[in-house]
């Protein structure tokens, strides 16, 4: 790829993400989990496939707030480039991203909540009652790698692109 359209495409990737995270959307359907998986599948250098959902959702935290999650969250982003990498399927990485995502987010919710009692059955019920949100996490994060795999392999196939 050439590099100014890999600077571009990575600008472009941080700035949509960002943008997205603050319109307004239904709970847990964003964009975070796919670019993780596009990155991780399509950048070839290391940092940027890591720091580009990192960057972008620094960027977002920076207008919404920023939050006790971030410390979870941002690593599970992190090893969601890393599944990216290693499966290099974007079923796989979008099935194992998000459960994984699920399963940490909400260990955290269940850990720092008052809502939930710190006893196997509080955790049963923190994880039950997040089963709604698990379903927009992994509707949103097959749909949204989707497009960005197609919309990034149409781009590419372009005359612009083959010009630039």
């Amino acid at each position: 790829m050439n590099k100014e359209i890999h600077k571009l495409v990575i600008v472009a990737v941080i700035l949509g993400l960002a943008f997205f995270r603050l319109i307004p959307h239904p709970p847990n359907f964003t964009p975070v989990l796919a670019i993780s998986i596009f990155a991780g599948i399509k950048f070839k250098n290391n940092l940027f496939s890591y720091l580009v959902p990192i960057i972008a959702m620094f960027l977002s935290d920076a207008f919404i707030g920023f939050h006790s999650g971030m410390y979870v969250i941002y690593p599970t982003l992190i090893l969601t480039v890393l599944i990216a990498r290693n499966f290099n399927s974007i079923n796989s990485a979008a099935l194992f991203s998000s459960i994984l995502f699920f399963i940490v987010t909400n260990f955290q919710v269940w850990i720092m909540s008052a809502s939930y009692s710190n006893t196997l059955s509080g955790m049963i019920e923190c994880y039950t009652l997040a089963l709604p949100f698990f379903s927009m996490t992994l509707l949103s994060t097959f749909l949204f790698s989707y497009c960005l795999f197609y919309g990034f392999s149409f781009f590419s196939s372009t005359s612009l692109y083959q010009k630039v």
